[in-house]
Formats: C-alpha cells, structure tokens, sequence
C-alpha cells in the first residue's frame, strides 16, 4: 500500500475560518439592514420596504444601513492591520501555536454579540455591531489567521514541497467561499439569522478545540531572552515586521522580495477590485442579473479555484517553477478579465471564470516563493507584511475601481474598468521575468529544522521508539539468559566438547 506522505497540519483551521466568515458576511449585511429599517419603521413597513408608498423608508434604510456596514468594515480592518504585525512577529519570536488562537478567540466572542442582536432584534442596538467589529479586529481578523497559518506551513514544509503546501492552504479559503454563502443562506432561511450566527460561533470554538488538541507548536529556533509577557507589546515587533522587507541580503535576494511584493500589491488589487464591482456590474445592462445569481456566479467561480489550488497545483508544482506557474496564473487571469469586460450574457460572464481557471495561482505561489526567500524565523513577520500590503491593496481597489466604474458603465465598453485591469497585469508579469533570472542564481532557504521534522514525524517516532524500548528489554533479558548460560558452560568448553551429533557421526563411522 502506497503511503501518502501529506500530513494535515492547519488546513482545517483556515477552512473553518475563511467558511464562517463568508457566511458571515451576508449575514451580517442583512442584519444590519433589517435594524436599521425596525429602528425607525415597523415590521410591516420593512418587510414590505420595495412597496411604492414606502419610498422614503427605503432610502432611509439604505442610506443609513451603507454608512453601519462601512463603519463595521474600518473598524475590524484598522485595528487587525496593527495586530497583524504583532501576530507576525511573535509567532517567530515565541512559538506558531498561540498567535493562531487569537483570531477565532475574537471571531467566537463577536459571535456572541450577533447571536444577541439576532435573538433581541427589537431591543438591541445596530451600533454593537461596532463592538463585535472591534472585538474581531483587535483579535486579528480573518488576516491575521491567514498569515499564522502561512507561516506555520512554510517553516513545517521543506522548499520543495512549499510551493503545493501553501497552494493547498489557500485553497482552503476558496473552498470556504463556495460553501459559506450557500449554506449561510439555506441555514438563514431555514432556522433565521440567530441560527446562522451560532453556527458561525460553533465554527470559531470548534476552530479553537482544533488549535489547542491538534495543532503542535513550532517553538523558535532561538529562544527570547524574556517572556511575552514582559516584552510582547514591545514597538520593537513592529519595526522587526518592516525591517524584514528592506533588509540587507546577499544573492540580490532583498531585491527580488521587493519585486516579488510589488507583483502580489498589484494583482491583490485587481482581485479586490473585481470583487468591490462585480455585483453592481452584473445587475447593470445589458445582463440585468438577479442576486440569487450572482450568489450561484460567485459561488462557481470560488468552486474553481479551490479546484485549481487543491488538485491542479500540486500537479503542476513539481515540475514547474515558482515564477512560471505564476506567470500562467496571470496570464488566465487576464483572459478572464477580457472576457468579462466585454461580456454580452449570463453565458459568457460564467465563462470567464472557466477562463481565469488558474487565476489564483498566482498570489500563493508568490507567497511560497518569498518565504523561501527569508529565513525560519522570518516567516511570520513576511507574512504580516503581506497582510499589511493586502489590507493595503483593498482600500486603494475599492477606491480606484469605484471611481472609474461610475464613469465609465456608460461608454460603448461596458466592461471597460476590466479590460484596464487585464492590462495593469501586465506589470507583474514582467517583475516575474526579472525575478526569474535571480531566484535560479541561489538556493533557496531549507525551513525544515528540527522542529518541524519533529513535527511531521513524532507520532511514528514515538511508535519507533515504544518498539525499541521493548526489543531492548527483550534483548537485555537475553542476554542475561546468555551470560548465564556462559557462566555454565564457558566457551573454552563449549569449543572443546563434541556436539551430540558429532559423537553419533564418529560411532557410526
């Protein structure tokens, strides 16, 4: 029998996360609509808000339920952007493990507080979803729970496995795409939004159960000098977070993370982007979608790229470079975009997602390929400033891509803020061609210490060596059977003293 010798680590952790918070989303959304609407209207009135005579009910709810959700949105992204470095920084100073719990520690409380709100639709407050906001946030958010696992899976896997280790993590967060939304909605339907939220705490404790049971800690190869709890909240973390990017290193090695990070800023971008705009680009003409499919569209194009990160990859990783499998990702990316921008129906809107098939290779390849750039102990603190650059990158989609598409839905390309995105693509390709002639000049860092061999392999040493200990005690007792013996029959006797057999062999003869 074959064994597989791919050994679950944090998968879990991240699906379960990146699947209770695209439930959340919409969730969240609908939540904060209907409490907007009940504050000031009835029951009546806001289940019935689309009627002509409750016009103004509706602007009002709107209006008001945009300004909730944005303050929700900047109130978990400003605070996890700080944290982030933090977490970065201490899982390569004190150890993987606990920096991973604190973000589904903050993700179980803020639950608590939608469960309530759900639960007391009518006595409760919109505004405590600014408190479950913060709670979330200061805890890390979903970026920060990327950016542990990341780290996690890049010191416990050696560099030529990386590639597809990372590329199977991230896949983990589109398989939580396509399956959150679409069971979000069936549970919110079925048991109402008190149950979705407490579906989602479960998935958060069960997140925290999974971390403290399963999840072995990497500890540091080099101690700290002092506890976290005397220098932990140190600036020093911080400045150690930026330091990691402009760092001197030999083998222009510096000078490719920086492209390499360039590269991930840009194509983080267009993906943000695409997301910040695809909604209202499909409900405007000519394709006039319903939102039950763009949920169905969404959904689809997130099943894709878990297909293509989880099977396609670890295909392709073995026998293709970093840079290359990047440059393929792009370059489905941008026929996808192309497609899209001058999509004319429901077929062809599908059909750019089966082009951009491979577009999500691209940004965890880069992340397999930086980390193999840095050393052990910077894989978290790498990671962090990736967070950074992507939280970075989603405010500065959102208000590029939500400037031009107002003023250009109208020109004859309807779809013209994606053709624009398919040709800034083009810059990252060529930051991979220059990278590709430096990452081929030098060997990459082997990550795989101790403790990570430790990790892959103590369960079967344990066993190994339970097997020794009882083949030693066996062979320590006989060979005090043997001593015993030879204490009876010294071997000068035993040379001298025919065998039985040889005293019959000499009577017969």
């Amino acid at each position: 029998m074959v064994r597989c010798s791919y050994k679950v680590t944090v998968e879990p952790v991240l699906f379960l996360f990146m699947f209770s918070t695209f439930m959340l989303l919409p969730a969240l959304q609908d939540l904060i609509y209907v409490k907007v609407c009940l504050e000031k209207y009835g029951m009546a009135v806001c289940d019935n808000l689309y009627a002509p005579e409750n016009s103004a009910a509706l602007d009002f709810t709107q209006t008001n339920a945009s300004h909730w959700v944005l303050a929700s949105t900047l109130t978990l992204a400003l605070p996890s952007i700080l944290i982030a470095q933090f977490l970065g920084s201490w899982s390569d100073t004190y150890g993987r493990k606990i920096p991973m719990l604190l973000p589904p520690v903050g993700g179980l409380l803020s639950s608590v507080v939608y469960v309530v709100m759900a639960g007391q639709l009518h006595q409760t407050h919109v505004a405590l979803v600014i408190l479950a906001s913060l709670i979330a946030g200061l805890c890390g958010g979903f970026s920060s729970c990327i950016l542990t696992c990341m780290s996690y899976v890049a010191q416990a896997s050696s560099s030529e496995s990386r590639t597809m280790r990372v590329g199977v993590l991230e896949g983990m967060s589109y398989l939580g795409g396509t399956l959150g939304p679409v069971l979000g909605g069936w549970i919110t339907k079925s048991g109402g939004r008190a149950a979705t939220f407490a579906v989602i705490l479960s998935c958060h404790a069960a997140i925290v159960m999974f971390i403290i049971i399963f999840v072995r800690n990497i500890p540091p190869r080099h101690p700290p000098a002092s506890s976290w709890i005397q220098s932990g909240w140190r600036f020093k973390h911080l400045r150690e977070s930026m330091a990691t990017v402009v760092k001197a290193r030999q083998e222009g090695r510096r000078f490719c993370l920086i492209l390499l990070l360039a590269a991930v800023v840009v194509i983080m971008i267009c993906t943000a982007g695409e997301l910040d705009i695809g909604y209202l680009y499909v409900r405007d003409k000519p394709l006039e979608w319903p939102p039950e499919r763009y949920t169905l569209y969404f959904s689809f194009k997130y099943a894709l790229g878990a297909l293509a990160l989880l099977l396609l990859l670890p295909l392709a990783s073995p026998y293709i470079s970093d840079t290359l499998l990047a440059g393929i990702g792009i370059a489905s990316k941008i026929a996808g975009f192309l497609l899209l921008g001058f999509a004319w129906n429901t077929g062809s809107v599908f059909g750019s997602a089966v082009l951009s098939l491979l577009s999500n290779w691209p940004v965890s390849v880069i992340r397999a390929a930086m980390s193999k750039i840095v050393e052990p102990e910077e894989q978290g603190k790498l990671f962090a400033c990736v967070a950074l650059l992507e939280n970075v990158s989603t405010l500065t989609a959102s208000s590029l891509f939500n400037t031009i598409y107002p003023a250009t839905r109208t020109l004859p390309i309807h779809g013209l803020i994606f053709v624009l995105a398919s040709l800034m693509l083009i810059i990252p390709l060529i930051l991979l061609g220059v990278v590709h002639k430096f990452l081929r000049r030098f060997d990459c860092y082997e990550t795989v210490g101790d403790e990570a061999k430790e990790l892959d392999n103590s369960d079967e040493e344990r066993r190994s060596q339970g097997r020794g200990d009882d083949r030693e005690r066996e062979g320590g007792r006989g060979r005090l059977e043997e001593d015993e013996e030879e204490e009876e029959n010294p071997p000068w006797v035993q040379e001298n003293s025919p065998s039985p057999g040889g005293d019959l062999a000499e009577g017969n003869g």
